[in-house]
């Protein structure tokens, strides 16, 4: 993908691009943008955003006067469009007034590559079709102890339906990336209402653009506190957890998890030990997360050396041990 912004976009070109991407084809007609997006269109047809692709198969009558809606066809005669009027015959239609316009995929794609600072060249793999790819990671975060690699998904109409379940299938094969996010045209109320317990959490793209700048620009901090959460500025909070729970601090002890349900356990139980809830019954957990009802803890944490250190068991219930660890008094050297 070698396509670069050149220039910085207006915000109401970013609008009229995540307009756009939410129709099923990523079209708009030319009497749409000339109507209604006249500023924004002829800035994203100059930057090479938009491009033509064909012509509406009707318009409105120029000629009998009731605004009805006609259809056209090719005139040979005349070498150009036109529809058939009862009371003048055949009528010719200007181009530019039946014209679509699509919006370029690729455009798309580089552009947001260039806000988030992906490397130039980048080539995005496609995920679902026409509805969503992956751009690749990239380091987010202005100092150098704050940088976390990130993966960067963009998709949109995921308020179609299968569309989510398509895009959690394609991402289970992209298993060991690092923590990421799907960044969408879809609307937040999207997300809130069918993404799945545990799936790459989806941000609206118009939630990523910075505030208070001329520009329709991404900002990239908004994007790191979403997938990683806000990194505490002392090292004396006594409950720390990273990498969307792939790393969790207990005082000066700290805790690895790789596998997705270990994560979705551990950020279960924080939750719940967020709210105060205390201990927590191991079967009403797994149905919530939509485990199997075979399910068991040893077996979710096989192989982890010390998850019982963190998590604790007794009586079909389950808990994080946050206060009993630091609580507990180091072990005096012999």
């Amino acid at each position: 993908m070698s396509e670069n912004k050149t220039k910085p976009i207006s915000h109401r070109a970013g609008d009229l691009i995540l307009a756009i991407m939410e129709t099923p084809g990523m079209t708009i007609s030319a009497t749409a943008l000339d109507d209604y997006h006249a500023e924004a269109g002829a800035e994203l047809i100059a930057l090479g955003a938009l491009e033509p692709v064909g012509f509406e198969p009707v318009t409105v009558s120029q000629a009998d006067h009731d605004d009805a809606m006609v259809g056209v066809v090719w005139d040979g005669d005349a070498g150009g469009y036109g529809y058939f009027s009862p009371a003048v015959g055949m009528v010719a239609v200007k181009n530019q007034a039946i014209g679509r316009y699509r919006l370029r995929p690729s455009w798309l794609l580089a552009w947001i590559a260039e806000e988030l600072g992906l490397a130039t060249g980048v080539r995005p793999v496609d995920l679902v079709p026409d509805r969503a790819w992956d751009l690749g990671d990239v380091w987010l975060g202005e100092r150098k102890s704050e940088k976390r690699r990130t993966a960067i998904y963009v998709a949109r109409r995921l308020g179609e339906t299968g569309a989510m379940a398509r895009l959690r299938t394609a991402l289970q094969s992209r298993a060991g990336r690092p923590p990421g996010v799907i960044l969408s045209s879809s609307p937040a109320a999207i997300a809130d209402d069918i993404l799945p317990t545990g799936m790459t959490p989806m941000m609206p793209i118009l939630r990523c653009a910075t505030a208070g700048v001329a520009e329709f620009c991404l900002d990239t901090a908004i994007i790191r506190t979403a997938v990683h959460g806000a990194w505490p500025a002392s090292s004396d909070t006594p409950v720390r957890v990273a990498a969307e729970f792939r790393v969790v601090h207990v005082g000066s002890r700290e805790f690895q998890f790789r596998g997705d349900k270990q994560r979705q356990v551990i950020r279960y139980l924080h939750d719940a030990w967020d709210r105060g809830e205390g201990r927590i019954n191991t079967a009403m957990m797994f149905i919530d997360l939509e485990f199997p009802e075979t399910t068991r803890l040893r077996d979710l944490f096989k192989g982890h050396v010390d998850w019982k250190a963190l998590i604790g068991i007794e009586n079909g219930a389950c808990w994080l041990r946050y206060d009993e660890l630091l609580t507990e008094k180091p072990a005096s050297a012999e």
